[in-house]
């Protein structure tokens, strides 16, 4: 199988699975220009987006707005927040949801309303449509992630998303050794084992893959993304006998019909 091929099933999984994948690209915008941050001088923030809002969600926006703000002023309305979060997560504007959250955290500094800013600014992230954005939306995650892990050192799956900040941008080498540290700390841990796996697979290292994929699956020997990428990468790396039996079992799992569908395309291609 060419690499184009083995590249796109990849991300067709991992769009389908939805789970712990790398930062990347999904939106297309032509014009830089008008994809404008909030303008976060005006109380409340005003909204410039590539995209107009619909119609029908605009009084939603609205409703929510007002019960969260005050004469300009943000009210501790936990409720208004994440129903304003949930409208514009739902029409795709994260970093608006990701604003919000930020402003909330500001006014009432709590560790649990900066991890909600810094999630909200990492699910931005992996949505970031160039440069530019993807690096200042990382920016913020890890400022909203570094108070929380002032007050909860220990939190890996803080440390998991503030690494792979660091993977897609200028200081790649620094995020892959907190994720080592992460797994040498906890050798289980689910994310920091599939992260390292995904990014073997997108940089062709198919042996560290298969290392790090069949670690995964013999704490987690159900994990059905875990499974399929070891078959992947048992295929890449010509241990074809394996590779087939990687994409049998995928077979006796739960997998979703998407998934069932490309283990079979890569049984079809092995002789």
């Amino acid at each position: 199988m060419k690499k184009n091929q083995v590249s796109l099933i990849i991300i067709a999984i991992a769009a389908i699975v939805g789970l712990y994948s790398l930062p990347r690209v999904v939106v297309d915008n032509d014009n830089e220009a008008s994809a404008e941050f909030i303008d976060e001088s005006t109380p409340g923030g005003v909204i410039d987006h590539s995209s107009a809002i619909p119609e029908e969600i605009q009084p939603k926006i609205d409703y929510w707005k007002s019960q969260l703000f005050a004469n300009g002023n943000i009210q501790p309305n936990n409720e208004a927040l994440d129903s304003l979060m949930a409208v514009f997560q739902q029409i795709n504007q994260y970093d608006s949801a990701a604003y919000f959250a930020n402003t909330f955290a500001e006014r009432f500094n709590s560790t649990e309303h900066w991890r909600k800013a810094g999630d909200a600014y990492f699910e931005a992230f992996t949505y970031a449509i160039n440069e530019q954005k993807t690096s200042l939306l990382g920016n913020k995650a890890r400022e909203a992630y570094q108070i929380v892990l002032e007050a909860q050192p220990d939190n890996l799956d803080v440390k998991h998303n503030v690494a792979l900040t660091y993977v897609a941008g200028p200081s790649p080498m620094q995020g892959i050794m907190m994720l080592r540290e992460i797994i040498e700390e906890d050798p289980s841990n689910e994310k920091a084992l599939m992260s390292m796996g995904r990014m073997s697979i997108n940089t062709g290292q198919f042996e560290n893959g298969i290392e790090r994929f069949q670690s995964l699956v013999q704490y987690y020997p159900n994990h059905i993304e875990g499974n399929f990428f070891l078959g992947v990468c048992y295929f890449e790396a010509g241990q074809m006998v394996k590779a087939r039996a990687q994409f049998e079992k995928i077979k006796t799992l739960d997998a979703s019909e998407q998934i069932l569908t490309a283990a079979n395309e890569y049984l079809q291609r092995i002789k």
